[in-house]
């Protein structure tokens, strides 16, 4: 990447020398046609003159002085020939008769005497007439040299000023390279060590830019990668104690059958049977997490649906094992409840409420209840139970925690929070030590759809 970012520079480089260049180039030629078209604005006017200067077949001495002396001072080395080709003036008679202070003056600075080249030929005519000739040539003086003077120095200007510029862009083309580079550098080597399993690796965020918003997103998913990995091997660690247990007793009551020493092989055959009914209840918990991390994936398919029917036909499966244990299950929802809800992401979540409030309640009862709530909707699922300690309120979320001695993988309320927030709900427990737990979810309006 850091010789794409130079030879991008480089590319810019070389882009600015050659628009320089191109500029130089039009400069001068555009120099170049201004002082053609003034010099040949200056010929034309030194040309009307001397036909001025010429009436009646004689030649007026004074205008034609000043008319070639005019164009010695616009820089040109001039001759006027009569018709019979011979010299009536020149630059050098114009020389001899000023006077000699200006003569000489005049002479250093315009170096009449150094102009080379070929003459350039003008006639002159009076009516039609051709009276005479102009011979014109542009002096090596003082003009001449201010024009070259002007090109030096503008071909001197346009390479310093290239110079500066190329080496302007060379020097930020090493420093931003630096710059992009060694962030990214950085999230290179952090991501290799994540790559060879050192997940506490994270890199140093040393801007607020997109490059330092890369490398704290990178930071982040590192943290979650480090959370995860521990959860998972607190997860296997937990499914190994769990299976470990019923297996053992299901092994020992098998083996006391096969040797004898048991009594009442039914009873061995019932210890079998729990054990194997624990084992289907951990293959149970893990089946359920996995398809709530599926649904927490999945886009929700928000549907309209009845709640207090939907919430009924939930509870069926959860009057059975309440009668068993004397509680009542008693639905409250108003008889028209319309709400929009992804169906299976909602079950999911009242099934693992009730099911926890069956299971630690022994006395009383289980109330669901759903309301409108500020243009969305909540439901709450109260128990007489056991209730949940203060401090236990802020745990009971966490994926694998178990309230004292329960039965489970304690993965039931985890599942319950990440399927709430995937509906962009919230859930919250108010409980004490003897006076049961009640818990509710609010979830908001789903967009394109409406409640009646």
């Amino acid at each position: 990447m850091r010789n794409k970012i130079f030879l991008a520079f480089a590319a810019v480089i070389i882009t600015a020398l050659i628009s320089g260049y191109i500029f130089k180039w039009l400069m001068f030629a555009d120099f170049t046609d201004y002082v053609g078209t003034m010099q040949r604005q200056n010929i034309y006017w030194v040309v009307a003159s001397l036909e001025e200067s010429y009436n009646g077949g004689t030649w007026d001495d004074s205008v034609m002085f000043e008319a070639v002396h005019w164009a010695t001072m616009l820089g040109f080395d001039i001759e006027v020939l009569d018709a019979a080709g011979g010299v009536v003036m020149d630059s050098s008679k114009v020389y001899e008769m000023l006077p000699h202070a200006m003569k000489h003056r005049m002479m250093d600075m315009l170096e009449h005497n150094k102009a080379t080249g070929q003459y350039l030929l003008y006639p002159l005519t009076a009516g039609g007439v051709n009276f005479g000739t102009v011979k014109i040539r542009p002096a090596q003086g003082y003009v001449a040299i201010k024009e070259e003077l002007f090109k030096r120095h503008g071909m001197y200007f346009t390479v310093v000023s290239l110079g500066v510029a190329g080496g302007g862009a060379v020097l930020l083309a090493f420093l931003f390279t630096r710059l992009l580079i060694n962030p990214i550098r950085r999230l290179k080597d952090a991501s290799d060590k994540i790559a060879r399993g050192d997940l506490n690796a994270r890199c140093e965020i040393g801007s607020n830019d997109e490059v330092g918003a890369l490398a704290s997103s990178f930071n982040q998913m590192a943290a979650a990668l480090e959370r995860e990995d521990l959860l998972r091997k607190h997860m296997m660690a937990n499914i190994t104690h769990e299976l470990r247990t019923p297996l053992t007793i299901m092994k020992a009551n098998v083996e006391a059958v096969i040797d004898g020493v048991v009594s009442s092989p039914a009873e061995a055959l019932l210890n079998v049977n729990q054990g194997i009914d624990r084992l289907t209840g951990l293959v149970k918990g893990i089946e359920d997490l996995v398809k709530a991390e599926e649904d927490t994936l999945k886009k929700c398919n928000y549907e309209v649906v009845d709640m207090r029917e939907f919430i009924t036909s939930l509870t069926e499966q959860f009057i059975a094992p309440a009668t068993q244990k004397g509680l009542f299950i008693t639905i409250e929802v108003s008889d028209a409840l319309d709400v929009a809800t992804d169906r299976e992401k909602l079950s999911t979540i009242l099934i693992n409420l009730i099911s926890n409030a069956v299971k630690f309640t022994t006395s009383g009862g289980v109330i669901v209840s759903g309301a409108q709530d500020n243009g969305g909707f909540s439901i709450a699922v109260k128990d007489t139970g056991c209730g949940i300690a203060a401090e236990e309120q802020q745990l009971i979320f966490g994926r694998l925690y178990k309230r004292g001695a329960a039965s489970g993988m304690g993965i039931g309320l985890s599942i319950v929070n990440e399927l709430t927030a995937a509906l962009n709900g919230t859930i919250t427990v108010k409980s004490g030590l003897g006076k049961g737990s009640t818990f509710t979810v609010k979830f908001p309006a789903a967009s394109g759809h409406r409640g009646s």
